[in-house]
């Protein structure tokens, strides 16, 4: 069979371009796997093999396949690294995908921005049907056209004539050379012999298999089960964001073997990514939301004030609405803490003016043509309603009110009743400390 090898990150990665969240799992599961296997293709990740191997499979993936697909959307350094690779061993079929907020902001590297691209529109965590539909046709127009076309798409062959390469023959011959022509097909190599550590490549779970069981335990609420699963996928992605912040979560929301001391652990675990110093607006979310919850717990004065630095910090960087709301939240639980009133009125305007602004970009998020398509509409909603709050405009909320009772699910709906009945409560107290 045909095998197309898709070079890609796996699960949700971070755009920093357009400061989001990519689920690339729903671009491989949902366009390029059936399309390739629609024409008749063995459609596989390096994560799609069980892990320990990853770099004899990625490379011989790379240099195997009849077929490669590079998705580099978030502009992930390995995926660019790997793109580089295939474009060195292989003259042809390999085609470069990715989301279109890369073109939206001009941001494809030099070296990239001659390539054709095949552009697609990512809604962060989901996929919008009628865009898979759409894009699935463009993707295998491409495809079929390329295979028949048989023409070099490689820069590196293209600007580079007479490059040699070493291709065996079938049989058992010796490797031969072929120096190919411009445009030229070139007879694909037969397959390379694969090195002595890859031979049970078929054996165990694959590394997305694990990812997607931690993930279901973490939506399941099982965090006792996320815990083993993220740490045993650190053991082979030390490194890896997403599986350090997962466990993080998990470790605080377990409240094992009690509340403190595993809010404390999972501060320990999210260190690893230097959140005092880090820019990803996740991490500085968890870490102000691990301190607000020591707060709460042990009533360390301290602790709120770091809480309070971390989502302002988030707030300030990329106007995230999440970090931003809670910030002004700390700053009314500040106000409600003062040792004086003057103290206290400060807080209060703080807690005020970020409210306002953050108002603002819920607005401005909620009037974008493809706002329906967010998977994060009840947290708009949700921070639009306690900003106005914040605020004292009671008509808006009392409006935001009843939209949001048409969003809302059960997770974010207690979260947001929890926080906003404290608000009212530390409000009250703010305003009678102003009296």
């Amino acid at each position: 069979m045909k095998t197309c090898f898709v070079i890609t990150g796996y699960g949700i990665k971070k755009d920093y371009i357009n400061n989001r969240d990519i689920d690339l799992d729903k671009t491989f599961k949902h366009i390029v796997k059936p399309v390739f296997e629609e024409l008749g293709y063995e459609c596989k990740r390096s994560c799609d093999y069980p892990p320990g191997i990853i770099d004899t499979i990625m490379y011989k993936g790379i240099y195997d396949a009849d077929f490669v697909v590079a998705d580099i959307s978030t502009l992930n350094p390995n995926a660019l690294y790997e793109l580089g690779v295939r474009h060195a061993l292989k003259p042809y079929t390999t085609l470069v995908i990715c989301e279109d907020g890369i073109f939206i902001n001009s941001k494809l590297p030099f070296d990239l921005s001659h390539l054709t691209a095949l552009a697609y529109h990512h809604d962060g965590k989901s996929l919008d049907i009628d865009e898979v539909d759409r894009f699935k046709k463009i993707l295998k127009e491409a495809v079929t056209g390329m295979v028949k076309a048989n023409k070099v798409d490689s820069p590196v062959f293209t600007h580079i004539l007479g490059l040699e390469i070493t291709v065996k023959e079938s049989g058992s011959g010796p490797a031969q050379k072929k120096t190919p022509q411009k445009n030229a097909f070139i007879k694909p190599a037969d397959k390379v012999t694969a090195s002595a550590n890859s031979k049970s490549i078929t054996a165990g779970p694959s590394l997305s298999d694990m990812i997607d069981s931690a993930v279901a335990a973490m939506k399941n609420k099982k965090f006792d089960e996320a815990i083993i699963s993220f740490k045993k996928l650190l053991e082979l992605k030390p490194d890896d964001t997403f599986f350090i912040q997962q466990l993080c979560l998990a470790t605080y929301k377990s409240a094992k073997p009690d509340a403190v001391t595993a809010n404390q652990d999972a501060y320990r675990e999210l260190e690893k990514l230097n959140p005092m110093s880090s820019t990803d607006t996740e991490t500085l979310g968890m870490a102000g939301a691990i301190h607000k919850n020591l707060f709460k717990l042990a009533h360390d004065k301290t602790s709120l004030e770091k809480s309070l630095r971390f989502y302002e910090r988030g707030y300030y960087i990329a106007n995230d609405y999440y970090n931003g709301i809670n910030a002004a939240f700390l700053y009314w639980k500040m106000a409600s803490l003062a040792d004086n009133k003057e103290e206290t009125q400060f807080y209060k305007m703080q807690a005020k003016q970020i409210a306002k602004h953050v108002a603002e970009i819920c607005n401005n998020l909620m009037a974008q043509e493809d706002y329906i398509k967010r998977n994060d509409k009840e947290w708009v909603t949700n921070t639009l309603a306690e900003a106005y709050y914040g605020l004292d405009d009671t008509a808006n909320f009392n409006q935001v009110v009843q939209q949001r009772k048409k969003e809302q699910s059960g997770f974010s709906e207690d979260s947001f009743m929890q926080q906003f009945e404290e608000l009212k409560i530390i409000k009250e107290k703010v305003e009678s400390i102003l009296k």
